[in-house]
């Protein structure tokens, strides 16, 4: 698991460095182009073996080679439905049908369009970054690919949600779909994700978990008779999880919730992501029970990568707070007025805006250190077969 702690630690100290003491949309521009070459390249050159599911999407990948066009539209393509998918790796095909190629293709895919949308969106592309590392997601892109890809696209979708904007948000997800049919759910989310987070919808959405959770063998039971037929009560998917699996994703939801009313007099539009933590914290909490919940929890998990850059712009010292230092360091260097009042005030913000910048300090020590709690987790349980990371 070396290379991947390694590959956190390099992100954080790198980021740090640039962009936390140089920050500039420049430096950020260099950072995310260093650090996606290196994703990009340590994605291209692994050895199959690498990633649980990477194997049977080669597989696919080279009959979709030797196939072309006539096999993606056939009967006999069995990601026919989630044509987008199909296509991406028709495309891809075009360059060769070697697991170089293949590889290559989708880590350009998902690392660049997670580069892009950090670039444009995250308030901290260091820590974005950090957190799509540290909370597995670039572990994801070499094995769940599908999936990946379409919570990749999905992401666009978040400042369509936050703005209200609702037929945008429906075409990315109808987009995202392509790859994988589970994004559809994210419809309906649109809609409750609007929704305030207060005593009645904490106590609607709890206890209606809790029911859930409580009676859901009957209701799978009944649900794959229909849909998801393969996710059977006695099937691998219906085993819960261990208590680890959903700590570090509840946790954030309590900090984000803690630091609800911050998050809000920053931004009112972060009442979406902050939703949406906390629907991903309930999908980990009946992961306790089915496995599968799991799955659509980490469609909504990674809004981590904006919410907790956001928590730390929330810790930072505003313009405000320096423009108030600068006036009361003018007033001490002016010789009108009350000198040693002055003096009293200067010293009073000052110190107010040490402690400030210690607490925002803190806040980036606990992002980083629950970011590789989580990943130390991730890798030891080794649930995606990641480890040990091996070249071609």
């Amino acid at each position: 698991m070396a290379p991947y702690l390694v590959l956190a630690a390099a992100v954080a100290v790198f980021g740090y460095l640039i962009c936390e003491r140089h920050p500039s949309k420049r430096n950020d521009l260099i950072f995310l182009s260093v650090v996606s070459i290196v994703l990009i390249a340590m994605s291209t050159i692994r050895a199959s073996s690498v990633g649980v599911d990477y194997e049977p999407y080669l597989a696919y990948f080279k009959q979709v080679y030797e196939g072309g066009l006539g096999f993606v539209f056939s009967g006999a393509n069995q990601y026919r439905i989630e044509i987008g998918y199909s296509l991406l790796n028709y495309v891809i095909s075009l360059f060769g049908g070697t697991q170089i190629v293949f590889a290559l293709g989708i880590a350009v895919v998902c690392i660049g369009l997670t580069a892009v949308f950090l670039y444009r969106y995250s308030p901290s592309v260091w820590v974005s970054m950090f957190v799509f590392i540290s909370f597995g997601f670039f572990g994801y892109t070499l094995c769940t690919i599908r999936h990946q890809i379409a919570i990749c696209i999905f992401m666009f979708a978040l400042p369509h949600l936050q703005n209200k904007k609702f037929f945008p948000y429906l075409l990315i997800v109808l987009l995202s779909a392509t790859f994988h049919k589970s994004m559809l759910v994210l419809i309906l989310v649109y809609f409750l994700a609007q929704l305030p987070l207060n005593k009645v919808t904490l106590g609607v959405y709890c206890g209606g978990t809790l029911l859930f959770v409580m009676f859901s063998e009957p209701i799978m039971t009944f649900i794959t008779k229909y849909i998801y037929q393969s996710y059977q009560v006695d099937s691998y998917y219906m085993q819960g999880r261990d208590f680890q699996t959903g700590l570090i994703p509840i946790v954030l939801f309590l900090v984000v919730f803690l630091l609800k009313k911050q998050l809000l007099a920053r931004n009112p539009r972060n009442l979406p992501l902050i939703n949406l933590c906390f629907y991903s914290a309930l999908l980990f909490f009946m992961t306790y029970k089915h496995f599968v919940f799991q799955r659509f929890a980490l469609i909504l998990l990674p809004v981590a990568m904006l919410l907790l850059p956001e928590i730390m712009r929330c810790m930072a010292i505003s313009e405000e707070d320096r423009l108030e230092l600068e006036l009361a360091q003018k007033a001490v260097k002016s010789s009108a007025g009350d000198k040693k009042r002055a003096l009293q005030k200067y010293g009073e913000v000052k110190a107010r805006l040490h402690d400030r910048q210690a607490m925002y300090h803190a806040t980036i020590g606990f992002i980083l250190f629950g970011g590789f709690t989580y990943f130390l987790f991730l890798l030891v349980a080794n649930r995606l077969l990641l480890v040990p990371y091996v070249t071609i």
